[in-house]
C-alpha cells in the first residue's frame, strides 16, 4: 500500500482515543470514516522489485470503524503477467483487514490480514508441470507508528510464485518534515527468507539481505489533497543473492 494511503488512513485512527479518554472524544469521532487515494508513479517498485517499468496508474479505498476496525483496497496497473508469460501487461489487486488503534497521542499501530490478488492469475507451473504454485499471497502485516517513524512487518503466510511461506519483510520508514510543506522522506527494507520450502521453481541461498534503501523528498498541497513525491532507490539483493537495479522514481497522487 502506497505510503499516501496509509498517512491518510493513519490520520484517521488518530481520531481514536485511548480507553483513558475515549469518552471526551466519543461525539466527535465519527463512527465510520471512508478515505480514498488515486495517482500515477514512473515506475512501480516493491520491495526493490520491478512490478511496472513505465507509468503505473494506483489508488485506494479505506475504512476505519471509530473501534478501530479497518478495511483496505489497492490496485495497481503491471507490465507483466504472473502466470501468462505472452503478455505484457495485468493488474494487482490488494485487500486488506484489521485492528489499529492509537495508544498515546504520538504513538499508533495496526496489525492486517493481506490478500494479493492477480487479474488473470492462477497456477504457475515448473518446466515438466510436475509442479506448481499460486499467484495469489497472504501475507500478516503489522506497523508500529511513533510520530513521523513508521516500522513494518510482513509475515508470508503462502507459498506463492514468488515466494515461500514464512518470508519474513521487515522495514523502517521516517518522515522528516521541512517548511512549506515539503519532507525528507528515508526507507530501509530487510528480508529474512525460509528456504525449507524451496522446491524446484523457488530458490534460496541468502537468509537476509537489504531489499532496498529510499531517500527521497516529498511536497504536500493539503488544501487541494494533492502529494508529489521524488525518490532515489538503492536495489540490493534478492534470495538468490542477484543485484537489485536502482531507480529514480517520481510520483503525484490525490487523496479524498
Amino acid at each position: 500500500m502506497p505510503r499516501a494511503l496509509y498517512k491518510k488512513i493513519l490520520a484517521t485512527m488518530m481520531m481514536l482515543s485511548s480507553t483513558a479518554v475515549w469518552a471526551e472524544v466519543e461525539e466527535a469521532t465519527p463512527t465510520h470514516t471512508f478515505s480514498g487515494n488515486i495517482g500515477v508513479v514512473s515506475k512501480y517498485v516493491y520491495r526493490g522489485s520491478v512490478e511496472n517499468h513505465d507509468l503505473s496508474i494506483q489508488g485506494g479505498l479505506g475504512y476505519v470503524h471509530k473501534s478501530g476496525f479497518l478495511a483496505e483496497y489497492w490496485g495497481s496497473t503491471l507490465d507483466y503477467d504472473p502466470s501468462d508469460e505472452s503478455r505484457n501487461n495485468s493488474f494487482e489487486n490488494d485487500f486488506y483487514i484489521g485492528y489499529g488503534r492509537e495508544l498515546t497521542e504520538n504513538l499508533s499501530f495496526n496489525t492486517k490480514l493481506a490478500a494479493y490478488f492477480y487479474h488473470r492469475g492462477g497456477s504457475v507451473y515448473n518446466d515438466d508441470r510436475s509442479e506448481k504454485r499460486r499467484t495469489t499471497g497472504t501475507e500478516w502485516v503489522s506497523e508500529v507508528a511513533y510520530k513521523n517513524l513508521a516500522v513494518n512487518l510482513g509475515v508470508a503466510l503462502s507459498d506463492v510464485n514468488y515466494g515461500n511461506a514464512g518470508d519474513v519483510y521487515l522495514s523502517a520508514a521516517y518522515s522528516y518534515p521541512l517548511p512549506y510543506d515539503f519532507a525528507l522522506n528515508t526507507l530501509v527494507g530487510v528480508n529474512i527468507f525460509n528456504s525449507s520450502q524451496d522446491d524446484s521453481m523457488i530458490s534460496t541461498t541468502e537468509d537476509l539481505v537489504l531489499n532496498e534503501l529510499r531517500f527521497g523528498v516529498g511536497k504536500s498541497f493539503p488544501d487541494v489533497g494533492v502529494d508529489m513525491t521524488l525518490d532515489y532507490i538503492w536495489g540490493g539483493k534478492d534470495r538468490e543473492n542477484g543485484n537489485l537495479d536502482d531507480h529514480l522514481v517520481f510520483g503525484v497522487s490525490y487523496s479524498f
